[in-house]
C-alpha cells in the first residue's frame, strides 16, 4: 500500500510538473501535419542584431607610423529577398562607416570617413541601394605610399566592388580606384 501511495504521489508530482511550465514556454507548440501540407512562414533577420564598432591598429615601427582603421555599423540597412520552400525570407544587413586614421610621429597625415555613398560615381545608385560597405584592410606599405583594400559587397552574393585606395606621403593625398566583381 505504502508503494501504491508512493507511486501515485510521484505520478501526482510529474504529472503537476509537466503542466506548470512557464507562459512563455506554453506559447510555443507543436503541431503534427501531415507530409503532403507546407506551412509558408516569412521570416525577418537583422545582421548584426547589435551595432558593432571594429577597430584595427596598424603599427609600423620603422617608420613610426600608426595606421588605424574603424568599422561603425550604422542604423540604416539594406535589404536581402530571397525566397525557399518555407517562405520569403528577409534579411536586413547593416551599413557601416569607416573611419581611416595614418599618423607619423604622432602627427595625423590623414584622418577620413568612408561611406558607400561616396562611391556613387563609380557603382551608380542602384547598386548603392542593395550593398553594403562590407570592410577595409591596410595590404601594404613601401617608401612612398600605403595601400588599402575596400570592398562594397551586396550580401549573399558575389556581387563586389574593390576600393583600391593608395595614399602617398610626398603629396598626402589619397588616391583610389575601383574593380567591380559580380556573379556570372
Amino acid at each position: 500500500m505504502k508503494k501504491l501511495n508512493l507511486f501515485i504521489l510521484i505520478l501526482a508530482i510529474f504529472f503537476i510538473a509537466c503542466n506548470s511550465k512557464s507562459k512563455k514556454n506554453s506559447e510555443v507548440s507543436t503541431q503534427i501535419k501531415s507530409s503532403q501540407e507546407i506551412i509558408k512562414k516569412d521570416s525577418d533577420k537583422l545582421y548584426p542584431i547589435q551595432k558593432e564598432i571594429v577597430k584595427f591598429d596598424t603599427l609600423i615601427q620603422s617608420r613610426n607610423i600608426r595606421i588605424s582603421i574603424v568599422r561603425k555599423d550604422l542604423d540604416s540597412y539594406v535589404l536581402h529577398e530571397s525566397w525557399a520552400e518555407d517562405g520569403k525570407h528577409i534579411d536586413k544587413y547593416r551599413n557601416a562607416e569607416i573611419e581611416l586614421t595614418i599618423k607619423q610621429n604622432e602627427n595625423i597625415l590623414l584622418d577620413t570617413i568612408f561611406r558607400k555613398e561616396q562611391f556613387v560615381k563609380s557603382v551608380g545608385n542602384k547598386f548603392l541601394d542593395i550593398v553594403i560597405f562590407h570592410n577595409y584592410w591596410f595590404e601594404k606599405i613601401d617608401e612612398n605610399k600605403i595601400e588599402f583594400l575596400g570592398v562594397i559587397t551586396e550580401p549573399e552574393t558575389d556581387n563586389t566592388v574593390d576600393l583600391n585606395h593608395t595614399f602617398y606621403f610626398k603629396t598626402k593625398r589619397l588616391e583610389y580606384s575601383e574593380s567591380v566583381n559580380s556573379e556570372e
